[in-house]
């Protein structure tokens, strides 16, 4: 059995070779199989080119994500441990490269919770939200004291636009109109982080 695939388009790995007994992966695209297993053979990598050889048995991790036809690959090179992402141009190449790997290796397939960043935007417009609330209401309570409020620096205009809104608002309103919305953002955040924790399809 050996299989060459060629993804011009990849963002990483573009010629991926699987043979009987290993793997060949490279981030240049070498057109032809002959043109792949010479540069690789010849063991004159350059700085800056990504290229691995690697037994079925190496491989000790595989994670799917079938919505972006890839899966990223953990394995040892040379007592090493390192990992690709390899892509695919059609579903049917992806299913058939991670059967044939999964089916080379002891692997099963698990199910793993993993944590994403999607709660990080919601809460980062929350600070920000806390932010402006305090300086809103900070400004309002000076003009209602009868200070003046230096407008200076590089950011005149947010700062003209804060006052303005603070004084139409006042101290009471800014802080309860600043307060409503950083809560609805922390409401958010929260929201995220509980969703935060998703099962994931690993073999290992």
């Amino acid at each position: 059995m050996q299989q060459f695939i060629i993804n011009t388009k990849a963002t990483y790995i573009k010629n991926i070779l699987l043979t009987e007994s290993k793997v060949r992966l490279s981030d240049e695209d070498y057109k032809t199989l002959e043109a792949f297993n010479t540069e690789l053979d010849s063991d004159k990598k350059g700085l800056l080119n990504t290229q691995h050889t690697f037994t079925y048995t190496d491989i000790i991790k595989i994670v799917p994500f079938k919505e972006d036809m890839g899966f990223q690959v953990f394995f040892i090179e040379k007592g090493k441990n390192e990992k690709a992402y390899l892509d695919f141009t059609s579903e049917e190449e992806y299913q058939n490269t991670l059967n044939t790997l999964v089916s080379k290796t002891n692997l099963s397939k698990n199910k793993v919770q993993k944590k994403t960043k999607a709660w990080v935007k919601p809460a980062l417009y929350s600070l920000v939200a806390a932010l402006l609330t305090f300086a809103l209401y900070d400004s309002a309570l000076k003009l209602e004291a009868g200070e003046n409020v230096a407008v200076s620096g590089s950011r005149r205009g947010l700062k003209k636009i804060l006052i303005s809104i603070s004084e139409s608002l006042g101290a009471t309103n800014s802080l309860i109109l600043g307060s409503v919305i950083t809560l609805v953002f922390i409401f958010f955040a929260v929201k995220s982080y509980k969703k935060s924790n998703i099962e994931q399809e690993v073999y290992n």
